[in-house]
């Protein structure tokens, strides 16, 4: 009767396993942008497929390592079948497992990415050996050599003055430039220090108009006024790379939620979108400074 037992709890087993764990496939995995690198803002789809039909939930903490931070994750309504979005920045290059995403159904756990590094084959950035030293002629006469000195002279002062007109006039320029991003930044450093004292209205109503004065001046249109729908037309229309435009229409339908959707922000949600606002415009102006399109 022992025997009889054992083979009848082992058969109970094997029959109960695939009831009780939840398989799952990855399908069509993809990568806005395809090729991205340390500190980018990736966007990552996935179609998950399940055995069974579950209830998948977005977990209430997203992982947060030293070399990935996760800034969003959003499921798809759907059947066996879920579209799944994840939005991270990657800080170290190579290819690593994403942490295992837990979403109630199904813990995701085999997410693998590749971040490439700008210093990968890149043979200008090794050291140079040493150079010979450089001789100075002395073939030329003293006497011709003091001569074309002495008339150089002025030809030199004129370049040289040229030369200081122009870098000046290049660094007002620049000065110019960067001004709207440094008045917005100095404007979000204000609001950190007096936000514990502002209720969500107040705190609404001076971060989105300095959000929107600092992308008025990029975009080169008047946004104070403009809806978020009409912001996500001109992102959309702009040069500037669509991962940045996405980056910047999320941060407008948060803010959309606490206005028009009564939705309450802690002291922690505010420090974070401060954070985050402060990394999306930085990336919007290295891209500026290399393209000069806004």
């Amino acid at each position: 009767m022992s025997r009889f037992y054992r083979i009848f709890l082992f058969l109970f087993l094997v029959f109960l396993s695939p009831l009780t764990a939840q398989e799952y496939q990855l399908i069509n995995v993809r990568y806005l942008p395809a090729d991205y690198y340390v500190g980018d803002t990736v966007e990552m789809r996935f179609t998950l497929r399940m055995d069974q039909a579950g209830d998948l939930q977005v977990p209430e903490g997203l992982p947060d390592t030293g070399w990935v931070r996760v800034l969003s994750l959003g499921i798809e309504p759907g059947g066996a079948d879920r579209d799944v979005v994840l939005r991270f920045i990657p800080y170290s290059p190579g290819t690593r497992t994403l942490p295992a995403l837990d979403l109630g159904a199904v813990t995701v756990d085999d997410l693998k990415i590749f971040t490439s590094s700008v210093l990968a084959g890149d043979p200008r950035r090794e050291l140079a050996g040493i150079r010979d030293n450089l001789l100075i002629p002395g073939t030329r006469p003293i006497g011709a050599l003091i001569v074309s000195l002495f008339l150089s002279v002025p030809v030199l002062i004129i370049i040289m003055i040229r030369a200081v007109r122009r870098q000046t006039g290049e660094l007002l320029k620049t000065y110019r430039l960067n001004l709207p991003y440094r008045k917005f930044l100095r404007l979000l450093k204000k609001i950190r220090l007096t936000m514990t004292d502002m209720n969500d209205r107040d705190f609404l109503k001076s971060f989105t108009r300095g959000l929107k004065n600092y992308l008025s001046t990029r975009f080169h249109q008047d946004l104070d006024s403009a809806t978020t729908l009409e912001i996500e037309s001109i992102l959309m229309d702009s040069p500037v790379h669509e991962t940045l435009g996405l980056s910047l229409l999320n941060i407008f339908h948060r803010l959309d939620g606490v206005k028009f959707a009564g939705e309450e922000m802690t002291e922690e949600e505010r420090e974070g979108m401060l954070t985050e606002v402060e990394q999306i415009s930085e990336e919007l102006e290295n891209w500026r400074r290399k393209h000069a399109d806004l």
